[in-house]
């Protein structure tokens, strides 16, 4: 049994396709947190708990400046062998961004839209959005930009957890994304090791 901790329904999704990926064959358990502030509160509990069961957190950098940043503001000295917590640079969104032809075709934009290094995008959900602004389609539009009082469109995940599931080639993201390669090299031992694919 292997259990999964993240964000967001995203995040879970953007998991699954990585497991998948890297032969791990079983159903794992997936906890979504609904944000970074609710894993990092429950980090003792879940190194805990990995005695008994393995656990892979993913959680996003957000706006800090390296991962490093993330563990010291976090505190996060020792995470047991059997717990692998990794850091999307900056959002998973970067990694879906990172399969830039992909991206490009599914939003319908010119591929000079999508950006070239998405792990150095900063704020990696407002460089989606200029992204997502530049597609002729209107309905795509309204679907995924942000309505009033909401930080996403109403169709958000839907879609991007779509194109994870469907379009998504990982490993022409991790080319493309020092931060996906790194998690994904983790993630295929991780799993040979403790977890056992």
């Amino acid at each position: 049994m292997l259990n999964v901790i993240v964000e967001d329904a995203l995040s879970d999704t953007v998991m699954r396709k990585l497991l998948l990926h890297v032969g791990f064959k079983r159903e794992p358990t997936v906890r979504i947190m609904r944000g970074n502030g609710n894993i990092r509160a429950g980090m003792r509990k879940f190194a805990e708990a990995s005695r008994v069961f393995p656990h892979i957190v993913l959680t996003d950098l957000d706006k800090l400046p390296c991962p490093p940043a993330l563990f010291q503001q976090w505190a996060i000295r020792n995470v047991p062998e059997t717990m692998l917590f990794r850091v999307a640079v900056h959002e998973v969104e970067s990694w879906l961004m990172a399969d830039r032809e992909a991206f490009a075709a599914y939003l319908s934009v010119a591929l000079k839209k999508v950006p070239s290094e998405p792990d150095t995008e900063i704020d990696t959900k407002q460089s989606l959005f200029s992204v997502v602004r530049s597609c002729k389609k209107s309905r795509l539009r309204s679907e995924i930009l942000p309505t009033p009082g909401s930080h996403i469109g109403p169709l958000y995940n839907e879609h991007f957890s779509r194109f994870a599931k469907e379009f998504w080639r990982v490993d022409v993201a991790a080319e493309n994304s020092p931060s996906l390669a790194r998690s994904l090299d983790r993630i295929t031992d991780f799993c040979r090791g403790v977890a056992n694919v």
